[in-house]
C-alpha cells in the first residue's frame, strides 16, 4: 500500500494538489478572516474617532495607547495556538493523530494558564503601563476606561485564538476565517450602537469588542465537539507532559516574542514620539501619537492579507516538511511569497498616493492629517518588502526551526528598530521615528534572503543523499 493511502482527502490535497492553487485555496478565506478581523481595532478607532472635538481625538489617542496590552494578549494566544498548530500539521504529516490531539490538549492547557496570569498582571498594573507609554492627563481617562473592559475579555480572547490556530492546522481555513469574521461582524454592529445609540463612548467600543470576543471563542471551542472535526478534546490529554510543552513553546515562542517585541517597540516608539512631537510642535506629543494609532491601522489592513498568506501557507508547509517532501514545501514558500508581494505592491501605490485620504478616515484635525500623512508615507516606504520578512520567520516556524524565526524576529523588533528610535531622531527629529520601520525593513529583508537561501541549499543536499540512495538501492 503506498503511503498516501492512507491520508484522509484534505491531507491527500496538501501532499499532491496543484501548490499555484492550493496556496490560494488556503489563504483566502484566511485573508478574509483575518482583514475581517483587522477591523476589531481599526472600527473601534474609527467610530471612536468619529467622535465631536477634543473626545474623538483623545479617545483615538487613548486606543493607540492600549495596543501594547492588546498586542502582548495575542503574543499569549500565540505562544500556545501558533506553537501547537506547527506541532499539529507535522503530526498529521506523519499520520500520527494520537499525536496531534495530544498537543491539542496540553495547548488547552496552556493556553488557560498563561490566560490567567496575563489578564491578573495587566489589571494590578494597567495605569503604570499607560503612563509608562505616554499617557497624561488629557488622554488616561480614556485608555484606562477603555482598556479596563477589554482586560475582561483578554481571557476567552487568548483561549479562542489559540484554539482556532489548531483548526487552521487541521486543514480546515474555511472553520478558521468564519471564526475571525463572525467576532469582527459582531464587533462592527455593536461599535456604533453602544458608542453613539447608548452613549457610551469610548466604553462602548470596549465592550463591543469584548462581546465579540467571547462569541467567537464559544464558536472556535463548538467545533471540536463535532463528530466531522479533525481532532477532539479528550479529557487525558489535558494533563501537561514536558515533552509537549517544551515542543510547543519551542516554536511559539517565535510568534510570542513577535508580539511581545512589538508591544516594548510600541512602548518605546509612543514615549519617542510624545518627546519630539512636543519638541516640534505645541502639544505635537499627543498628535504625533494619534498620528501613530493611524499609520498602525492603515499598516494593518496592508499586512493583514500577508498574515492570511503566512496562515494559509503554514498547514501546507509543516505537513509537506514532515513527509519528508522538502521540495513540495519550498515550492509552497515561494508561491505564498509571490502572492504576498503583490499584495504588499498595491498597499504601497495606495499608501503613496492616497495618503490624506486614508488619514482622514479616521479624523479630520488639520494638525493629525498634516503630520499623519508624512508619517505614513514615509514609515510605510518599504511595505512592498513585507511579503519576504513577514513570511520568512513563519516558515521557519513551519519546518520546526524556531531559533532562526526568534533570530529574525528579534533582528527587526529589538535589534534595529529600538536601537533606530534612539539615533534617528537625533538628526532628523520627528521624521527620525519614522524612518526606524523602512531601515529596519530593508536590513531585514536582505537577512531573510540569506537565511532562506542557506535553508533551501540544505534542502537540494537532502534531496540529491536521497536520489543516490535510491539509484543505489
Amino acid at each position: 500500500m503506498n503511503a498516501t493511502d492512507k491520508l484522509s482527502e484534505t491531507e491527500k490535497l496538501m501532499a499532491q494538489a496543484d501548490l499555484r492553487k492550493l496556496v490560494l485555496r488556503y489563504s483566502v478565506p484566511t485573508i478574509i478572516g483575518m482583514l475581517v478581523n483587522a477591523l476589531y481595532n481599526v472600527v473601534d478607532r474609527f467610530w471612536v474617532g468619529r467622535l465631536p472635538g477634543e473626545t474623538g481625538l483623545y479617545g483615538l489617542t487613548g486606543i493607540g495607547l492600549c495596543m501594547s496590552q492588546m498586542v502582548l494578549a495575542l503574543g499569549f494566544s500565540q505562544l500556545s495556538g501558533v506553537g501547537a498548530a506547527s506541532r499539529i500539521s507535522i503530526a498529521l504529516g506523519v499520520g500520527d493523530r494520537k499525536r496531534a490531539e495530544q498537543i491539542l490538549g496540553n495547548a488547552l492547557t496552556l493556553c488557560l494558564i498563561t490566560a490567567t496570569a496575563s489578564t491578573i498582571l495587566q489589571y494590578v498594573f494597567a495605569t503604570q503601563i499607560l503612563m509608562l507609554i505616554g499617557a497624561d492627563e488629557h488622554t488616561l481617562p480614556y485608555a484606562t476606561d477603555y482598556l479596563n473592559i477589554v482586560l475582561a475579555g483578554c481571557f476567552v480572547q487568548i483561549t479562542g485564538l489559540a484554539l482556532n490556530h489548531c483548526i487552521r492546522s487541521t486543514g480546515n481555513p474555511k472553520r478558521f476565517a468564519s471564526t475571525q469574521v463572525l467576532g469582527a461582524v459582531v464587533n462592527a454592529v455593536l461599535d456604533p450602537v453602544l458608542i453613539y445609540g447608548f452613549h457610551m463612548g469610548i466604553k462602548g467600543a470596549a465592550y463591543a469588542t469584548v462581546a465579540s470576543q467571547i462569541l467567537s471563542a464559544a464558536w472556535v471551542i463548538s467545533y471540536y465537539f463535532h463528530d466531522n472535526s479533525t481532532l477532539h478534546f479528550r479529557l487525558p490529554n489535558l494533563r501537561l507532559k514536558p515533552e509537549i510543552v517544551r515542543q510547543i513553546v519551542s516554536i511559539g515562542s517565535a510568534a510570542f516574542f513577535t508580539q511581545v517585541m512589538g508591544s516594548v517597540t510600541w512602548v518605546f516608539a509612543n514615549r519617542t514620539l510624545k518627546r519630539y512631537g512636543d519638541l516640534e510642535y505645541l502639544g505635537g506629543g499627543t498628535i504625533a501619537i494619534t498620528a501613530a494609532t493611524v499609520i498602525q491601522s492603515v499598516n494593518t489592513l496592508v499586512t493583514m492579507p500577508v498574515i492570511g498568506i503566512n496562515q494559509g501557507m503554514q498547514p501546507i508547509i509543516g505537513f509537506n516538511f514532515g513527509m519528508k517532501n522538502y521540495e513540495r514545501a519550498k515550492k509552497a514558500f515561494w508561491w505564498a511569497m509571490i502572492y504576498a508581494t503583490v499584495v504588499c505592491v498595491a498597499g504601497f501605490v495606495l499608501i503613496q498616493t492616497r495618503a490624506p485620504s486614508l488619514i482622514h478616515i479616521f479624523n479630520d484635525d488639520d494638525g493629525l492629517v498634516a503630520m499623519g500623512v508624512s508619517g505614513l508615507k514615509i514609515m510605510l516606504c518599504t511595505i512592498s518588502l513585507a511579503g519576504v520578512y513577514l513570511l520568512a520567520p513563519v516558515f521557519f516556524q513551519a519546518i520546526g526551526r524556531a531559533k532562526l524565526s526568534i533570530v529574525l524576529i528579534m533582528l527587526r523588533q529589538a535589534a534595529l528598530i529600538i536601537p533606530l528610535l534612539i539615533v534617528m531622531p537625533t538628526f532628523f527629529g520627528l521624521n527620525g521615528v519614522w524612518m526606524a520601520q523602512p531601515i529596519s525593513d530593508v536590513t531585514i529583508t536582505i537577512v531573510s534572503v540569506i537565511l532562506l537561501k542557506r535553508e533551501f541549499r540544505i534542502f537540494k543536499k537532502i534531496n540529491a543523499e536521497k536520489a543516490g540512495d535510491n539509484q543505489t538501492a
